[in-house]
Order: C-alpha cells, then sequence, then structure tokens
C-alpha cells in the first residue's frame, strides 16, 4: 500500500502552501486558519484505511499521479459542450457558471441584486463572515476539510436575502479545465435568511475529459430562522474522474433543509461526506441519496446529523444499485443530544446487488442521549426476489425488463420525493440511460 504521508502528491500539496500566500497572508486571522488547517494535514496526511470513516475506501489508488495545481484556459466550443451536457432540458432556471473555481459573469443568468447578492469566495475571504465559516473545530480531524481550507482556490458565495423566496431554481455549473492531471479545491457558501427559500441545483463537470483530476470541494450553507434551502448534487462523471465533497450545513430554528444526491456509474472514486447540524427548534432535515454503482467504480457515502434542541426531525433514505465490480459504502450516524427531546429521527438504508461480484459496506447509527424521542435506523442488503422475477416473465416481460422495472420500483422511494417534475424526470432518464447500457451484460 502506498504511503501517503510520503507520497509525491503529500509532497506537492506541502509545498504548495509554503510557496503560496496562504502563509504570508496580509489577513492574520485568515493566514491563522490557514496555518492551523495546513499544520492539521501537515501532521496527519491523507486519511487512510487505518481511520475509522475510511476503513473502506482507500486513496492510495487515486493519489499516486503526478498531479499539478495548475489550471487551463478551456476554449468556447468547449465551454458550451461541457454546458450542454450539464443543461437540463425544459427547466426553467437561473444559471451559475464557474470555470475553474472562477465565476463566468457571462455565461450565468441571475436573480436581481435586491433578491440575491453573489460574489467570489476570493473577493470575500478576509471578512469576518467567511472567517467564521472557515474556522476549524479545536477538535476537527477532517484532513480534507484541512487541507481545502489552506489551500481553498476560489468558489462562490451565495446570499438570498430576507424574505425572498426565489420563483426559479439556480443551476450551478462547475466547470474544471487542465492540460494534465490537476487537483482541484473550490470553497462555496450559502447563506438563506430568514423567512427566505432556494433550491440549488449542483455538478461538475471536468473538460478534456478529467485527466485522472481530482476534486476536493467543500460546500458550506447557513439556514436561518424559518428558511428553507433544496439541494441537489447530481454526480455524472466520467471513469476517470474523482471527486471528494465535503457538505456543511448549520440550521436555525423553524428551518427546512432537504438534500437529494445522485452518483451514477462513471467516475472511478466517489466520496461525499454530509453533515448537518440542527441549531434550533423545530427544525426539519430530509436527505435523499441514491447511488449506482458499476464497473471498478467505488462510491462511499457518509452522513451525519447532529440533533441539539428539541421538537426536530430528521428523515433519511438511500438506496443503492450495484452492479459488475462495483463498490459502495454507506456510513450514516444520527446523534441526539440530551437536550432533544421530542426529536423524531429516521434513517434507513437498502442496497441491491445485482452481480456476484459487487461490494457495499454499510453502518447506520445511532447515538441517543436524550430519553424521549422517536429514533429508528435499517439496513438491508439482498439481491433480486426470483417470485418477482418469476411474476414478470409469466405475464409476457423479458428478463432485462424485468430487472429494470424491479429497479425502478426499488428507487421510486427516493425518485417520488423530487417536487420539481422537470428535474425528476432528468433524473429518472439518466438511471434508464445508464441502465440501459449495464443491464444488458447482466444474467
Amino acid at each position: 500500500m502506498l504511503n501517503l504521508m510520503t507520497a509525491p502528491l503529500y509532497d506537492k500539496l506541502i509545498a504548495e502552501f509554503e510557496g503560496s500566500a496562504g502563509m504570508n497572508s496580509a489577513n492574520g486571522d485568515l493566514s491563522n486558519i490557514k496555518n492551523t488547517a495546513f499544520n492539521l494535514f501537515k501532521d496527519k496526511g491523507f486519511p487512510t484505511t487505518k481511520d475509522e470513516d475510511w476503513k473502506f475506501t482507500n486513496l492510495s489508488p487515486f493519489l499516486n499521479d503526478d498531479i499539478s495545481f495548475v489550471t487551463a484556459e478551456a476554449t468556447e466550443d468547449e465551454i458550451i459542450a461541457a454546458l450542454n451536457k450539464a443543461t437540463i432540458p425544459g427547466l426553467d432556471a437561473y444559471l451559475l457558471v464557474l470555470l475553474n473555481g472562477k465565476i463566468q459573469p457571462a455565461l450565468s443568468v441571475l436573480p436581481d441584486a435586491d433578491k440575491l447578492t453573489i460574489h467570489s469566495t476570493e473577493s470575500i475571504s478576509d471578512s469576518s463572515l467567511f472567517l467564521e465559516f472557515a474556522a476549524l473545530d479545536a477538535n476537527e480531524n477532517n484532513r480534507m476539510l484541512a487541507l481545502n481550507t489552506a489551500l481553498f482556490t476560489d468558489g462562490y458565495f451565495l446570499e438570498v436575502h430576507k424574505n425572498v423566496v426565489l420563483d426559479k431554481p439556480i443551476q450551478i455549473v462547475n466547470l474544471y479545465a487542465a492540460d494534465d492531471h490537476a487537483f482541484f479545491q473550490p470553497r462555496h457558501l450559502v447563506i438563506v435568511n430568514r423567512n427566505a427559500k432556494a433550491e440549488l441545483l449542483e455538478s461538475s463537470i471536468f473538460i478534456n475529459d478529467g485527466n485522472h483530476s481530482v476534486l476536493n470541494s467543500v460546500f458550506q450553507a447557513d439556514v436561518k430562522e424559518n428558511g428553507q434551502l433544496v439541494q441537489y448534487n447530481i454526480q455524472n462523471n466520467l471513469p476517470d474522474e474523482r471527486l471528494i465533497t465535503y457538505n456543511h450545513v448549520k440550521q436555525e430554528q423553524n428551518s427546512r433543509y432537504d438534500n437529494f444526491t445522485f452518483n451514477l456509474p462513471g467516475a472511478e472514486l466517489i466520496r461525499n461526506n454530509l453533515e448537518i447540524e440542527l441549531n434550533g427548534s423545530n427544525t426539519e432535515t430530509h436527505m435523499f441519496g441514491l447511488y449506482l454503482v458499476g464497473g471498478q467504480q467505488l462510491t462511499d457515502n457518509h452522513t451525519a446529523i447532529h440533533h441539539k434542541f428539541p421538537h426536530c426531525e430528521s428523515n433519511e433514505v438511500y438506496k443503492g444499485v450495484l452492479l459488475e465490480n462495483g463498490k459502495a459504502v454507506f456510513n450514516g450516524k444520527v446523534f441526539v443530544e440530551r437536550p432533544a427531546q421530542k426529536t423524531n429521527a429516521f434513517q434507513q438504508n437498502n442496497n441491491l446487488l445485482l452481480s456476484d461480484k459487487a461490494q457495499v459496506f454499510a453502518k447506520p447509527q445511532l447515538e441517543i442521549f436524550a430519553d424521549d424521542v422517536k429514533c429508528s435506523h435499517g439496513c438491508t442488503v439482498g439481491q433480486f426476489d426470483p417470485e418477482s422475477l418469476f411474476y414478470l416473465q409469466a405475464r409476457g416481460i423479458s428478463e432485462e425488463s424485468a430487472r429494470k422495472l424491479l429497479v425502478e420500483a426499488f428507487m421510486f422511494d427516493v425518485t417520488q420525493k423530487i417536487s420539481n417534475e422537470v428535474i425528476k424526470e432528468y433524473v429518472q432518464s439518466l438511471i434508464y440511460s445508464k441502465m440501459e447500457n449495464s443491464f444488458s451484460s447482466i444474467g
């Protein structure tokens, strides 16, 4: 196994920070935060399988390329082709486009300034607001977050103004271009103010077929009192692309956050960390995930929900379909602290294996310190019910079509929760397309 403390990428990252403005920032507070994060990463290195949260996800094979930090320009034709790949047909939405973490105003169509404020992360990185988001907890051991904090390269800051309910979603398209293997680290911040509502749909597209590039992305959001945020993350990438994401959302009282994460066959590595803090009473959190894993793909979803106040609700449903040699990991944690009485927390993870070579590692967890709660969690791993297959085939349906129908029914609990019909149809069409390509080889 590659020693990640002596890997070339580790040494390059250390040299990149020591030679950058990170250690010499004019803003003392930002410099201190960056140095703290850098020292954490330098001391610990990349996470390994010896770390409990990375026990089944070995980063070694994905960090052994000669990766650089040099980005490339993209031609107009390349950008248009990438946008066409990400655009959802028939969706009436605002559009925010970024190239290598830089906002592209000429390609973006955004709400009026009285509804929404948007800046580059770089332009606000020395503000007290950003420093509050960026500061690491004293006990923080998330080394990929620390690495991003030390060496983030721009991103977007988006703030929905008080009492503003956006009339349509914002589609955010992150484009990345490099001539060679590259390491991208954007940092995104979102604030949904009191009584405001926003719907975000995000995707990441690599120009030049990825070139075995790595994306270490951080998204942080603050949903204020009575605010609502709906977030869709569609990961439909190519085999030579590696995605590592960290989403951290804080909710104030009476707020609601809905997250939909869709992992499709393609990227050889997907690691998603989704962490929610319910920092007020009467908050609602709904998390729905769907992962289709095929080929030699590794998909890892880690979630954590922190209940800290009474009268809150969280609902989490993740479903996985595994094909060929695919490997999936699901680790869902729900923490209910002692003050969080009257908590209602539900967590469910179901997996359908369509190959004898596919693997799934599932670990749903509950840690409850309150005594007046309704909490449950469950996990299943199984294959097709032969009786169901026989029933459909007995009615003239081919075996391949019967399998597809059963998979569609299996995924229905997640897809039916999408309230936007255009987004729902788009996600379903992607799933059907992937199944068309994969199911013909299933015996």
